[in-house]
């Protein structure tokens, strides 16, 4: 039997089961969540900065591929002007020894009529102090191979009617190496025997063939000394500049 004291007030009382299974297993949940979310977040987090960097790396690659290509398009243009400025003067070089080519044809065919006049003047008209005997005609022209085709015309005059004997002398002068040297015609070619080239006619008398320089030697000229057989005959000295026609 429950004692009431008087003056107190009175409390219900109940009784609740005690469950500690269930409170932990909501508390493992909520710190899997946690985790979860966090884990994620720190993923996308990461994704997005990859994808960040992905996204500049590209952006970079794509640059220098431009700019890649934009060099390229200069070198080529480089090399287009190149072409067009090498072929420029090419044609510039054509253009000038075609020009050259034609001066020295006009040249030698001047330089021809010139002995043809002097050739028949020589002839018509005596020379004083020679005996009417002079060189009215010599030539150098290439032959091909490093060979040289030389002419030789010595005439007398109308008015004598002499024959004329004596000899030539052909020496080529030039350098080799800086130092000067002397060639007699019979030392360049086979066509020659002597040093001396004999002399007999009566109006003129044509003397050519080839010749052939030694190696490193540079021409500068030729000297012709025609010597009559005479004691008091003529005595001519001529000089000639080494000038090749072309052939």
């Amino acid at each position: 039997m429950t004692r009431k004291v008087k003056g107190s007030k009175q409390y219900r009382m109940k009784v609740v089961p005690h469950r500690p299974i269930i409170h932990g297993v909501f508390s493992v949940l909520g710190v899997t969540l946690l985790v979860l979310s966090t884990s994620a977040g720190a993923f996308f987090a990461g994704q997005y900065q990859l994808s960040k960097n992905l996204d500049e790396k590209s952006r970079a690659h794509a640059r220098t591929l431009d700019e890649v290509e934009r060099l390229r398009a200069e070198i080529e243009a480089l090399r287009v002007r190149a072409a067009t400025a090498e072929q420029s003067v090419a044609i510039g070089e054509q253009a000038s020894e075609s020009v050259r080519g034609e001066l020295v044809a006009k040249e030698n065919q001047i330089a021809e009529l010139r002995q043809e006049i002097s050739f028949y003047r020589g002839i018509m008209a005596p020379s004083e102090g020679s005996d009417g005997v002079s060189i009215g005609r010599f030539s150098i022209s290439e032959a091909g191979d490093g060979r040289y085709q030389y002419k030789l015309l010595v005439q007398q005059s109308a008015a004598s009617h002499e024959v004329v004997t004596g000899e030539v002398q052909f020496t080529v002068v030039g350098q080799v190496d800086g130092e000067s040297r002397r060639y007699a015609l019979a030392d360049l070619s086979p066509q020659v025997e002597s040093k001396s080239i004999p002399l007999r006619f009566k109006y003129f008398q044509n003397i050519e063939g080839e010749l052939q320089l030694p190696e490193g030697f540079v021409p500068e000229g030729v000297e012709l000394s025609l010597k009559s057989s005479k004691r008091n005959g003529f005595n001519i000295d001529q000089r000639y500049g080494w000038l090749v026609q072309q052939s």
